[in-house]
């Protein structure tokens, strides 16, 4: 691994790579990135939030690890950390949502599992990307369940109205994706990021900033977008399309607004937290589209005599 041309660590095939390295690259995959300093970054991002949040996420990484490694995941994607994403997302969330407490330290590694599981499962069955859809679905399912889990759910309120920060809610936008709603998190998040590929750098910052600029246009609670909580699907929805689907900023656009209001739709109807579904359906829906658009535009009959 490489950083501004120093190499600061030994190069290294992905089935050959080393379990701490899985680990760490698994944390930085909450931003499609594999590079252990960027995970760095991202924990700092996430305990100086909250420090149970930081400890769940790099617990429930190392644990989607060795599930993954006992089940026999895929050795390249166990070596660029995709195993360890899904996990990660649920400890963060379950540290983000639910009051701490002796039941929940006990669900974070099993649900970590369980997470992981899935994920080889889906890995190993399914040819379209799946990106958080094992974290979100375990997380739907449990959300009804809570109580008779033991877990008590965070009463976070509505949003009140303020002047939109549009800065502000830039970065934070970024932090959110972490569940870390803070300027500082998303600095350190864009620092990360920016650190693997500045590219995908600026992709994430054109994603946070066309959120903010579309939920302040249809006039969202200022709190709201100031926040991150509006942004970060776009985020998330903008780095994926432009790594999964093409590295075109024109897509990473539409991704981002598209996602944004998918966001939106399903947080105001479903009766659990939207999470990241916005940027996943997202990344469906342009995969499905790239998919037709051949097939209507007419370009598998290209060249045959008109009937």
């Amino acid at each position: 691994m490489q950083l501004a041309g120093i190499s600061l660590l030994p190069e290294v095939q992905p089935s050959r790579t080393p379990f701490w390295r899985q680990v760490l690259r698994g944390i930085s995959q909450c931003a499609f990135q594999a590079n252990e300093i960027t995970a760095l970054f991202f924990i700092a991002a996430a305990t100086l939030f909250n420090w149970r949040m930081g400890v769940a996420y790099v617990v429930s990484v190392v644990i989607a690890t060795v599930v993954a490694r006992l089940l026999r995941g895929n050795a390249e994607l166990l070596g660029v950390g995709l195993y360890g994403f899904n996990s990660g997302l649920m400890g963060l969330a379950l540290a983000n949502f639910f009051v701490p407490s002796t039941a929940l330290w006990g669900w974070v590694p099993v649900l970590a599992a369980v997470v992981a599981a899935v994920t080889v499962a889906m890995a190993r069955w399914l040819k379209v990307p799946f990106l958080a859809a094992p974290f979100i679905g375990v997380f739907w399912l449990i959300w009804p369940l809570a109580e008779s889990m033991g877990l008590q759910k965070i009463e976070l309120g509505a949003f009140p109205d303020a002047p939109v920060a549009f800065v502000a809610a830039t970065i934070t936008a970024l932090g959110s994706t972490l569940f870390a709603s803070t300027t500082l998190a998303g600095a350190l998040f864009l620092v990360g990021v920016l650190l693997s590929n500045w590219r995908h750098a600026v992709v994430a910052l054109i994603g946070a900033a066309l959120a903010a600029s579309l939920a302040a246009f249809v006039g969202a609670k200022g709190t709201a977008i100031n926040s991150g909580f509006i942004g970060f699907n776009a985020v998330l929805g903008a780095i994926a399309t432009y790594v999964i689907v093409a590295a075109d900023l024109r897509l990473a656009a539409l991704a981002a607004l598209f996602a944004t209001w998918i966001f939106a739709f399903i947080g105001r109807y479903a009766p659990a937290p939207a999470l990241a579904s916005g940027f996943v359906l997202t990344v469906w829906v342009i995969l499905l589209l790239g998919w037709l658009n051949p097939r209507f535009s007419g370009e598998r009959t290209r060249g045959r005599p008109q009937q």
